[in-house]
């Protein structure tokens, strides 16, 4: 048996264009197949647990689900499992960036709703994020406890802003792991998880060697997968610095796994 692992955004689930549903579709036929040659398939994606219903409807079986890069994980038993880090990072980083009126917005989850440190600042404009910030909650940063745990914090900037965001943020030595998922997002989660260490505590649970591990992804959270194989995949549209940590590069799930099947 082995494992393949895929990251959502930009990999199972195709950037947007007009033929991404159509390849979707491919990807979830070539998932199934997978799946029925007696092998075993995993997400890693820096989307939450709430996320794992909406997968699982679309894809039509259960999943070892790795959420929030590593920070959460459901297993296709139902167990989960997380680790967390004080909410006190949330607070400073949003008294940080406000202080330093740096064009960016922090948001993460707090007793089932998801708070933001500012309404004026991007993503705001952004028509991708609009009906996102129907929901946005004003963090009162006053009265949040501190010591609350969380699993991970989003932080929203123009993409030319990212990269120098993301190392302010290493700067100030908060307890945590600080990597990007998107071309406008800075990812913060809990010191020592990252979807490779998830992956690694999947294959011991399972007894998988690390010759059976496959990956593939698109992003800066997805490398801590790719240096744990050799048998990673990046997406051709990822950064160079992305690309280069991959063994190959493929245009889709359904290439790798017409590779993978056809070995």
């Amino acid at each position: 048996m082995k494992l393949l692992v895929c990251d959502l955004d930009g990999t199972l689930y195709p950037q947007k264009s007009e033929s991404s549903e159509l390849q979707f579709q491919k990807n979830v036929k070539a998932v199934e197949k997978w799946v029925d040659s007696g092998n075993k398939f995993a997400v890693a994606t820096a989307r939450g647990l709430h996320h794992y219903s909406v997968l699982t409807e679309k894809l039509g079986l259960n999943v070892e689900f790795i959420g929030s890069n590593g920070a959460t994980v459901r297993l296709d038993t139902g167990e989960e499992i997380i680790k967390e880090f004080p909410c006190s990072v949330f607070i400073d980083l949003c008294e940080f960036i406000k202080e330093n009126n740096i064009n960016a917005s922090a948001a993460t989850g707090i007793d089932d709703e998801w708070v933001w440190s500012a309404y004026d600042c991007y993503p705001k404009g952004v028509p991708a994020y609009d009906s996102m910030r129907d929901f946005i909650t004003i963090a009162n940063l006053d009265q949040i406890n501190p010591t609350l745990g969380i699993v991970r914090i989003q932080v929203f900037t123009p993409p030319e802003n990212r990269d120098l965001l993301k190392e302010m943020i290493i700067a100030r030595n908060y307890p945590v792991v600080v990597t990007t998922s998107d071309h406008d997002m800075v990812d913060i989660g809990p010191f020592g998880s990252s979807k490779g260490i998830s992956i690694m505590e999947l294959c011991e649970r399972y007894e998988i060697d690390t010759q059976d591990i496959i990956v593939v992804g698109d992003s800066e959270n997805d490398i801590p997968m790719f240096e744990i194989t050799k048998h990673s995949y990046c997406i051709s549209h990822a950064e160079l610095e992305v690309l280069q940590h991959a063994s190959k590069v493929v245009e889709s799930v359904e290439e790798v796994i017409k590779v993978e099947l056809e070995k």
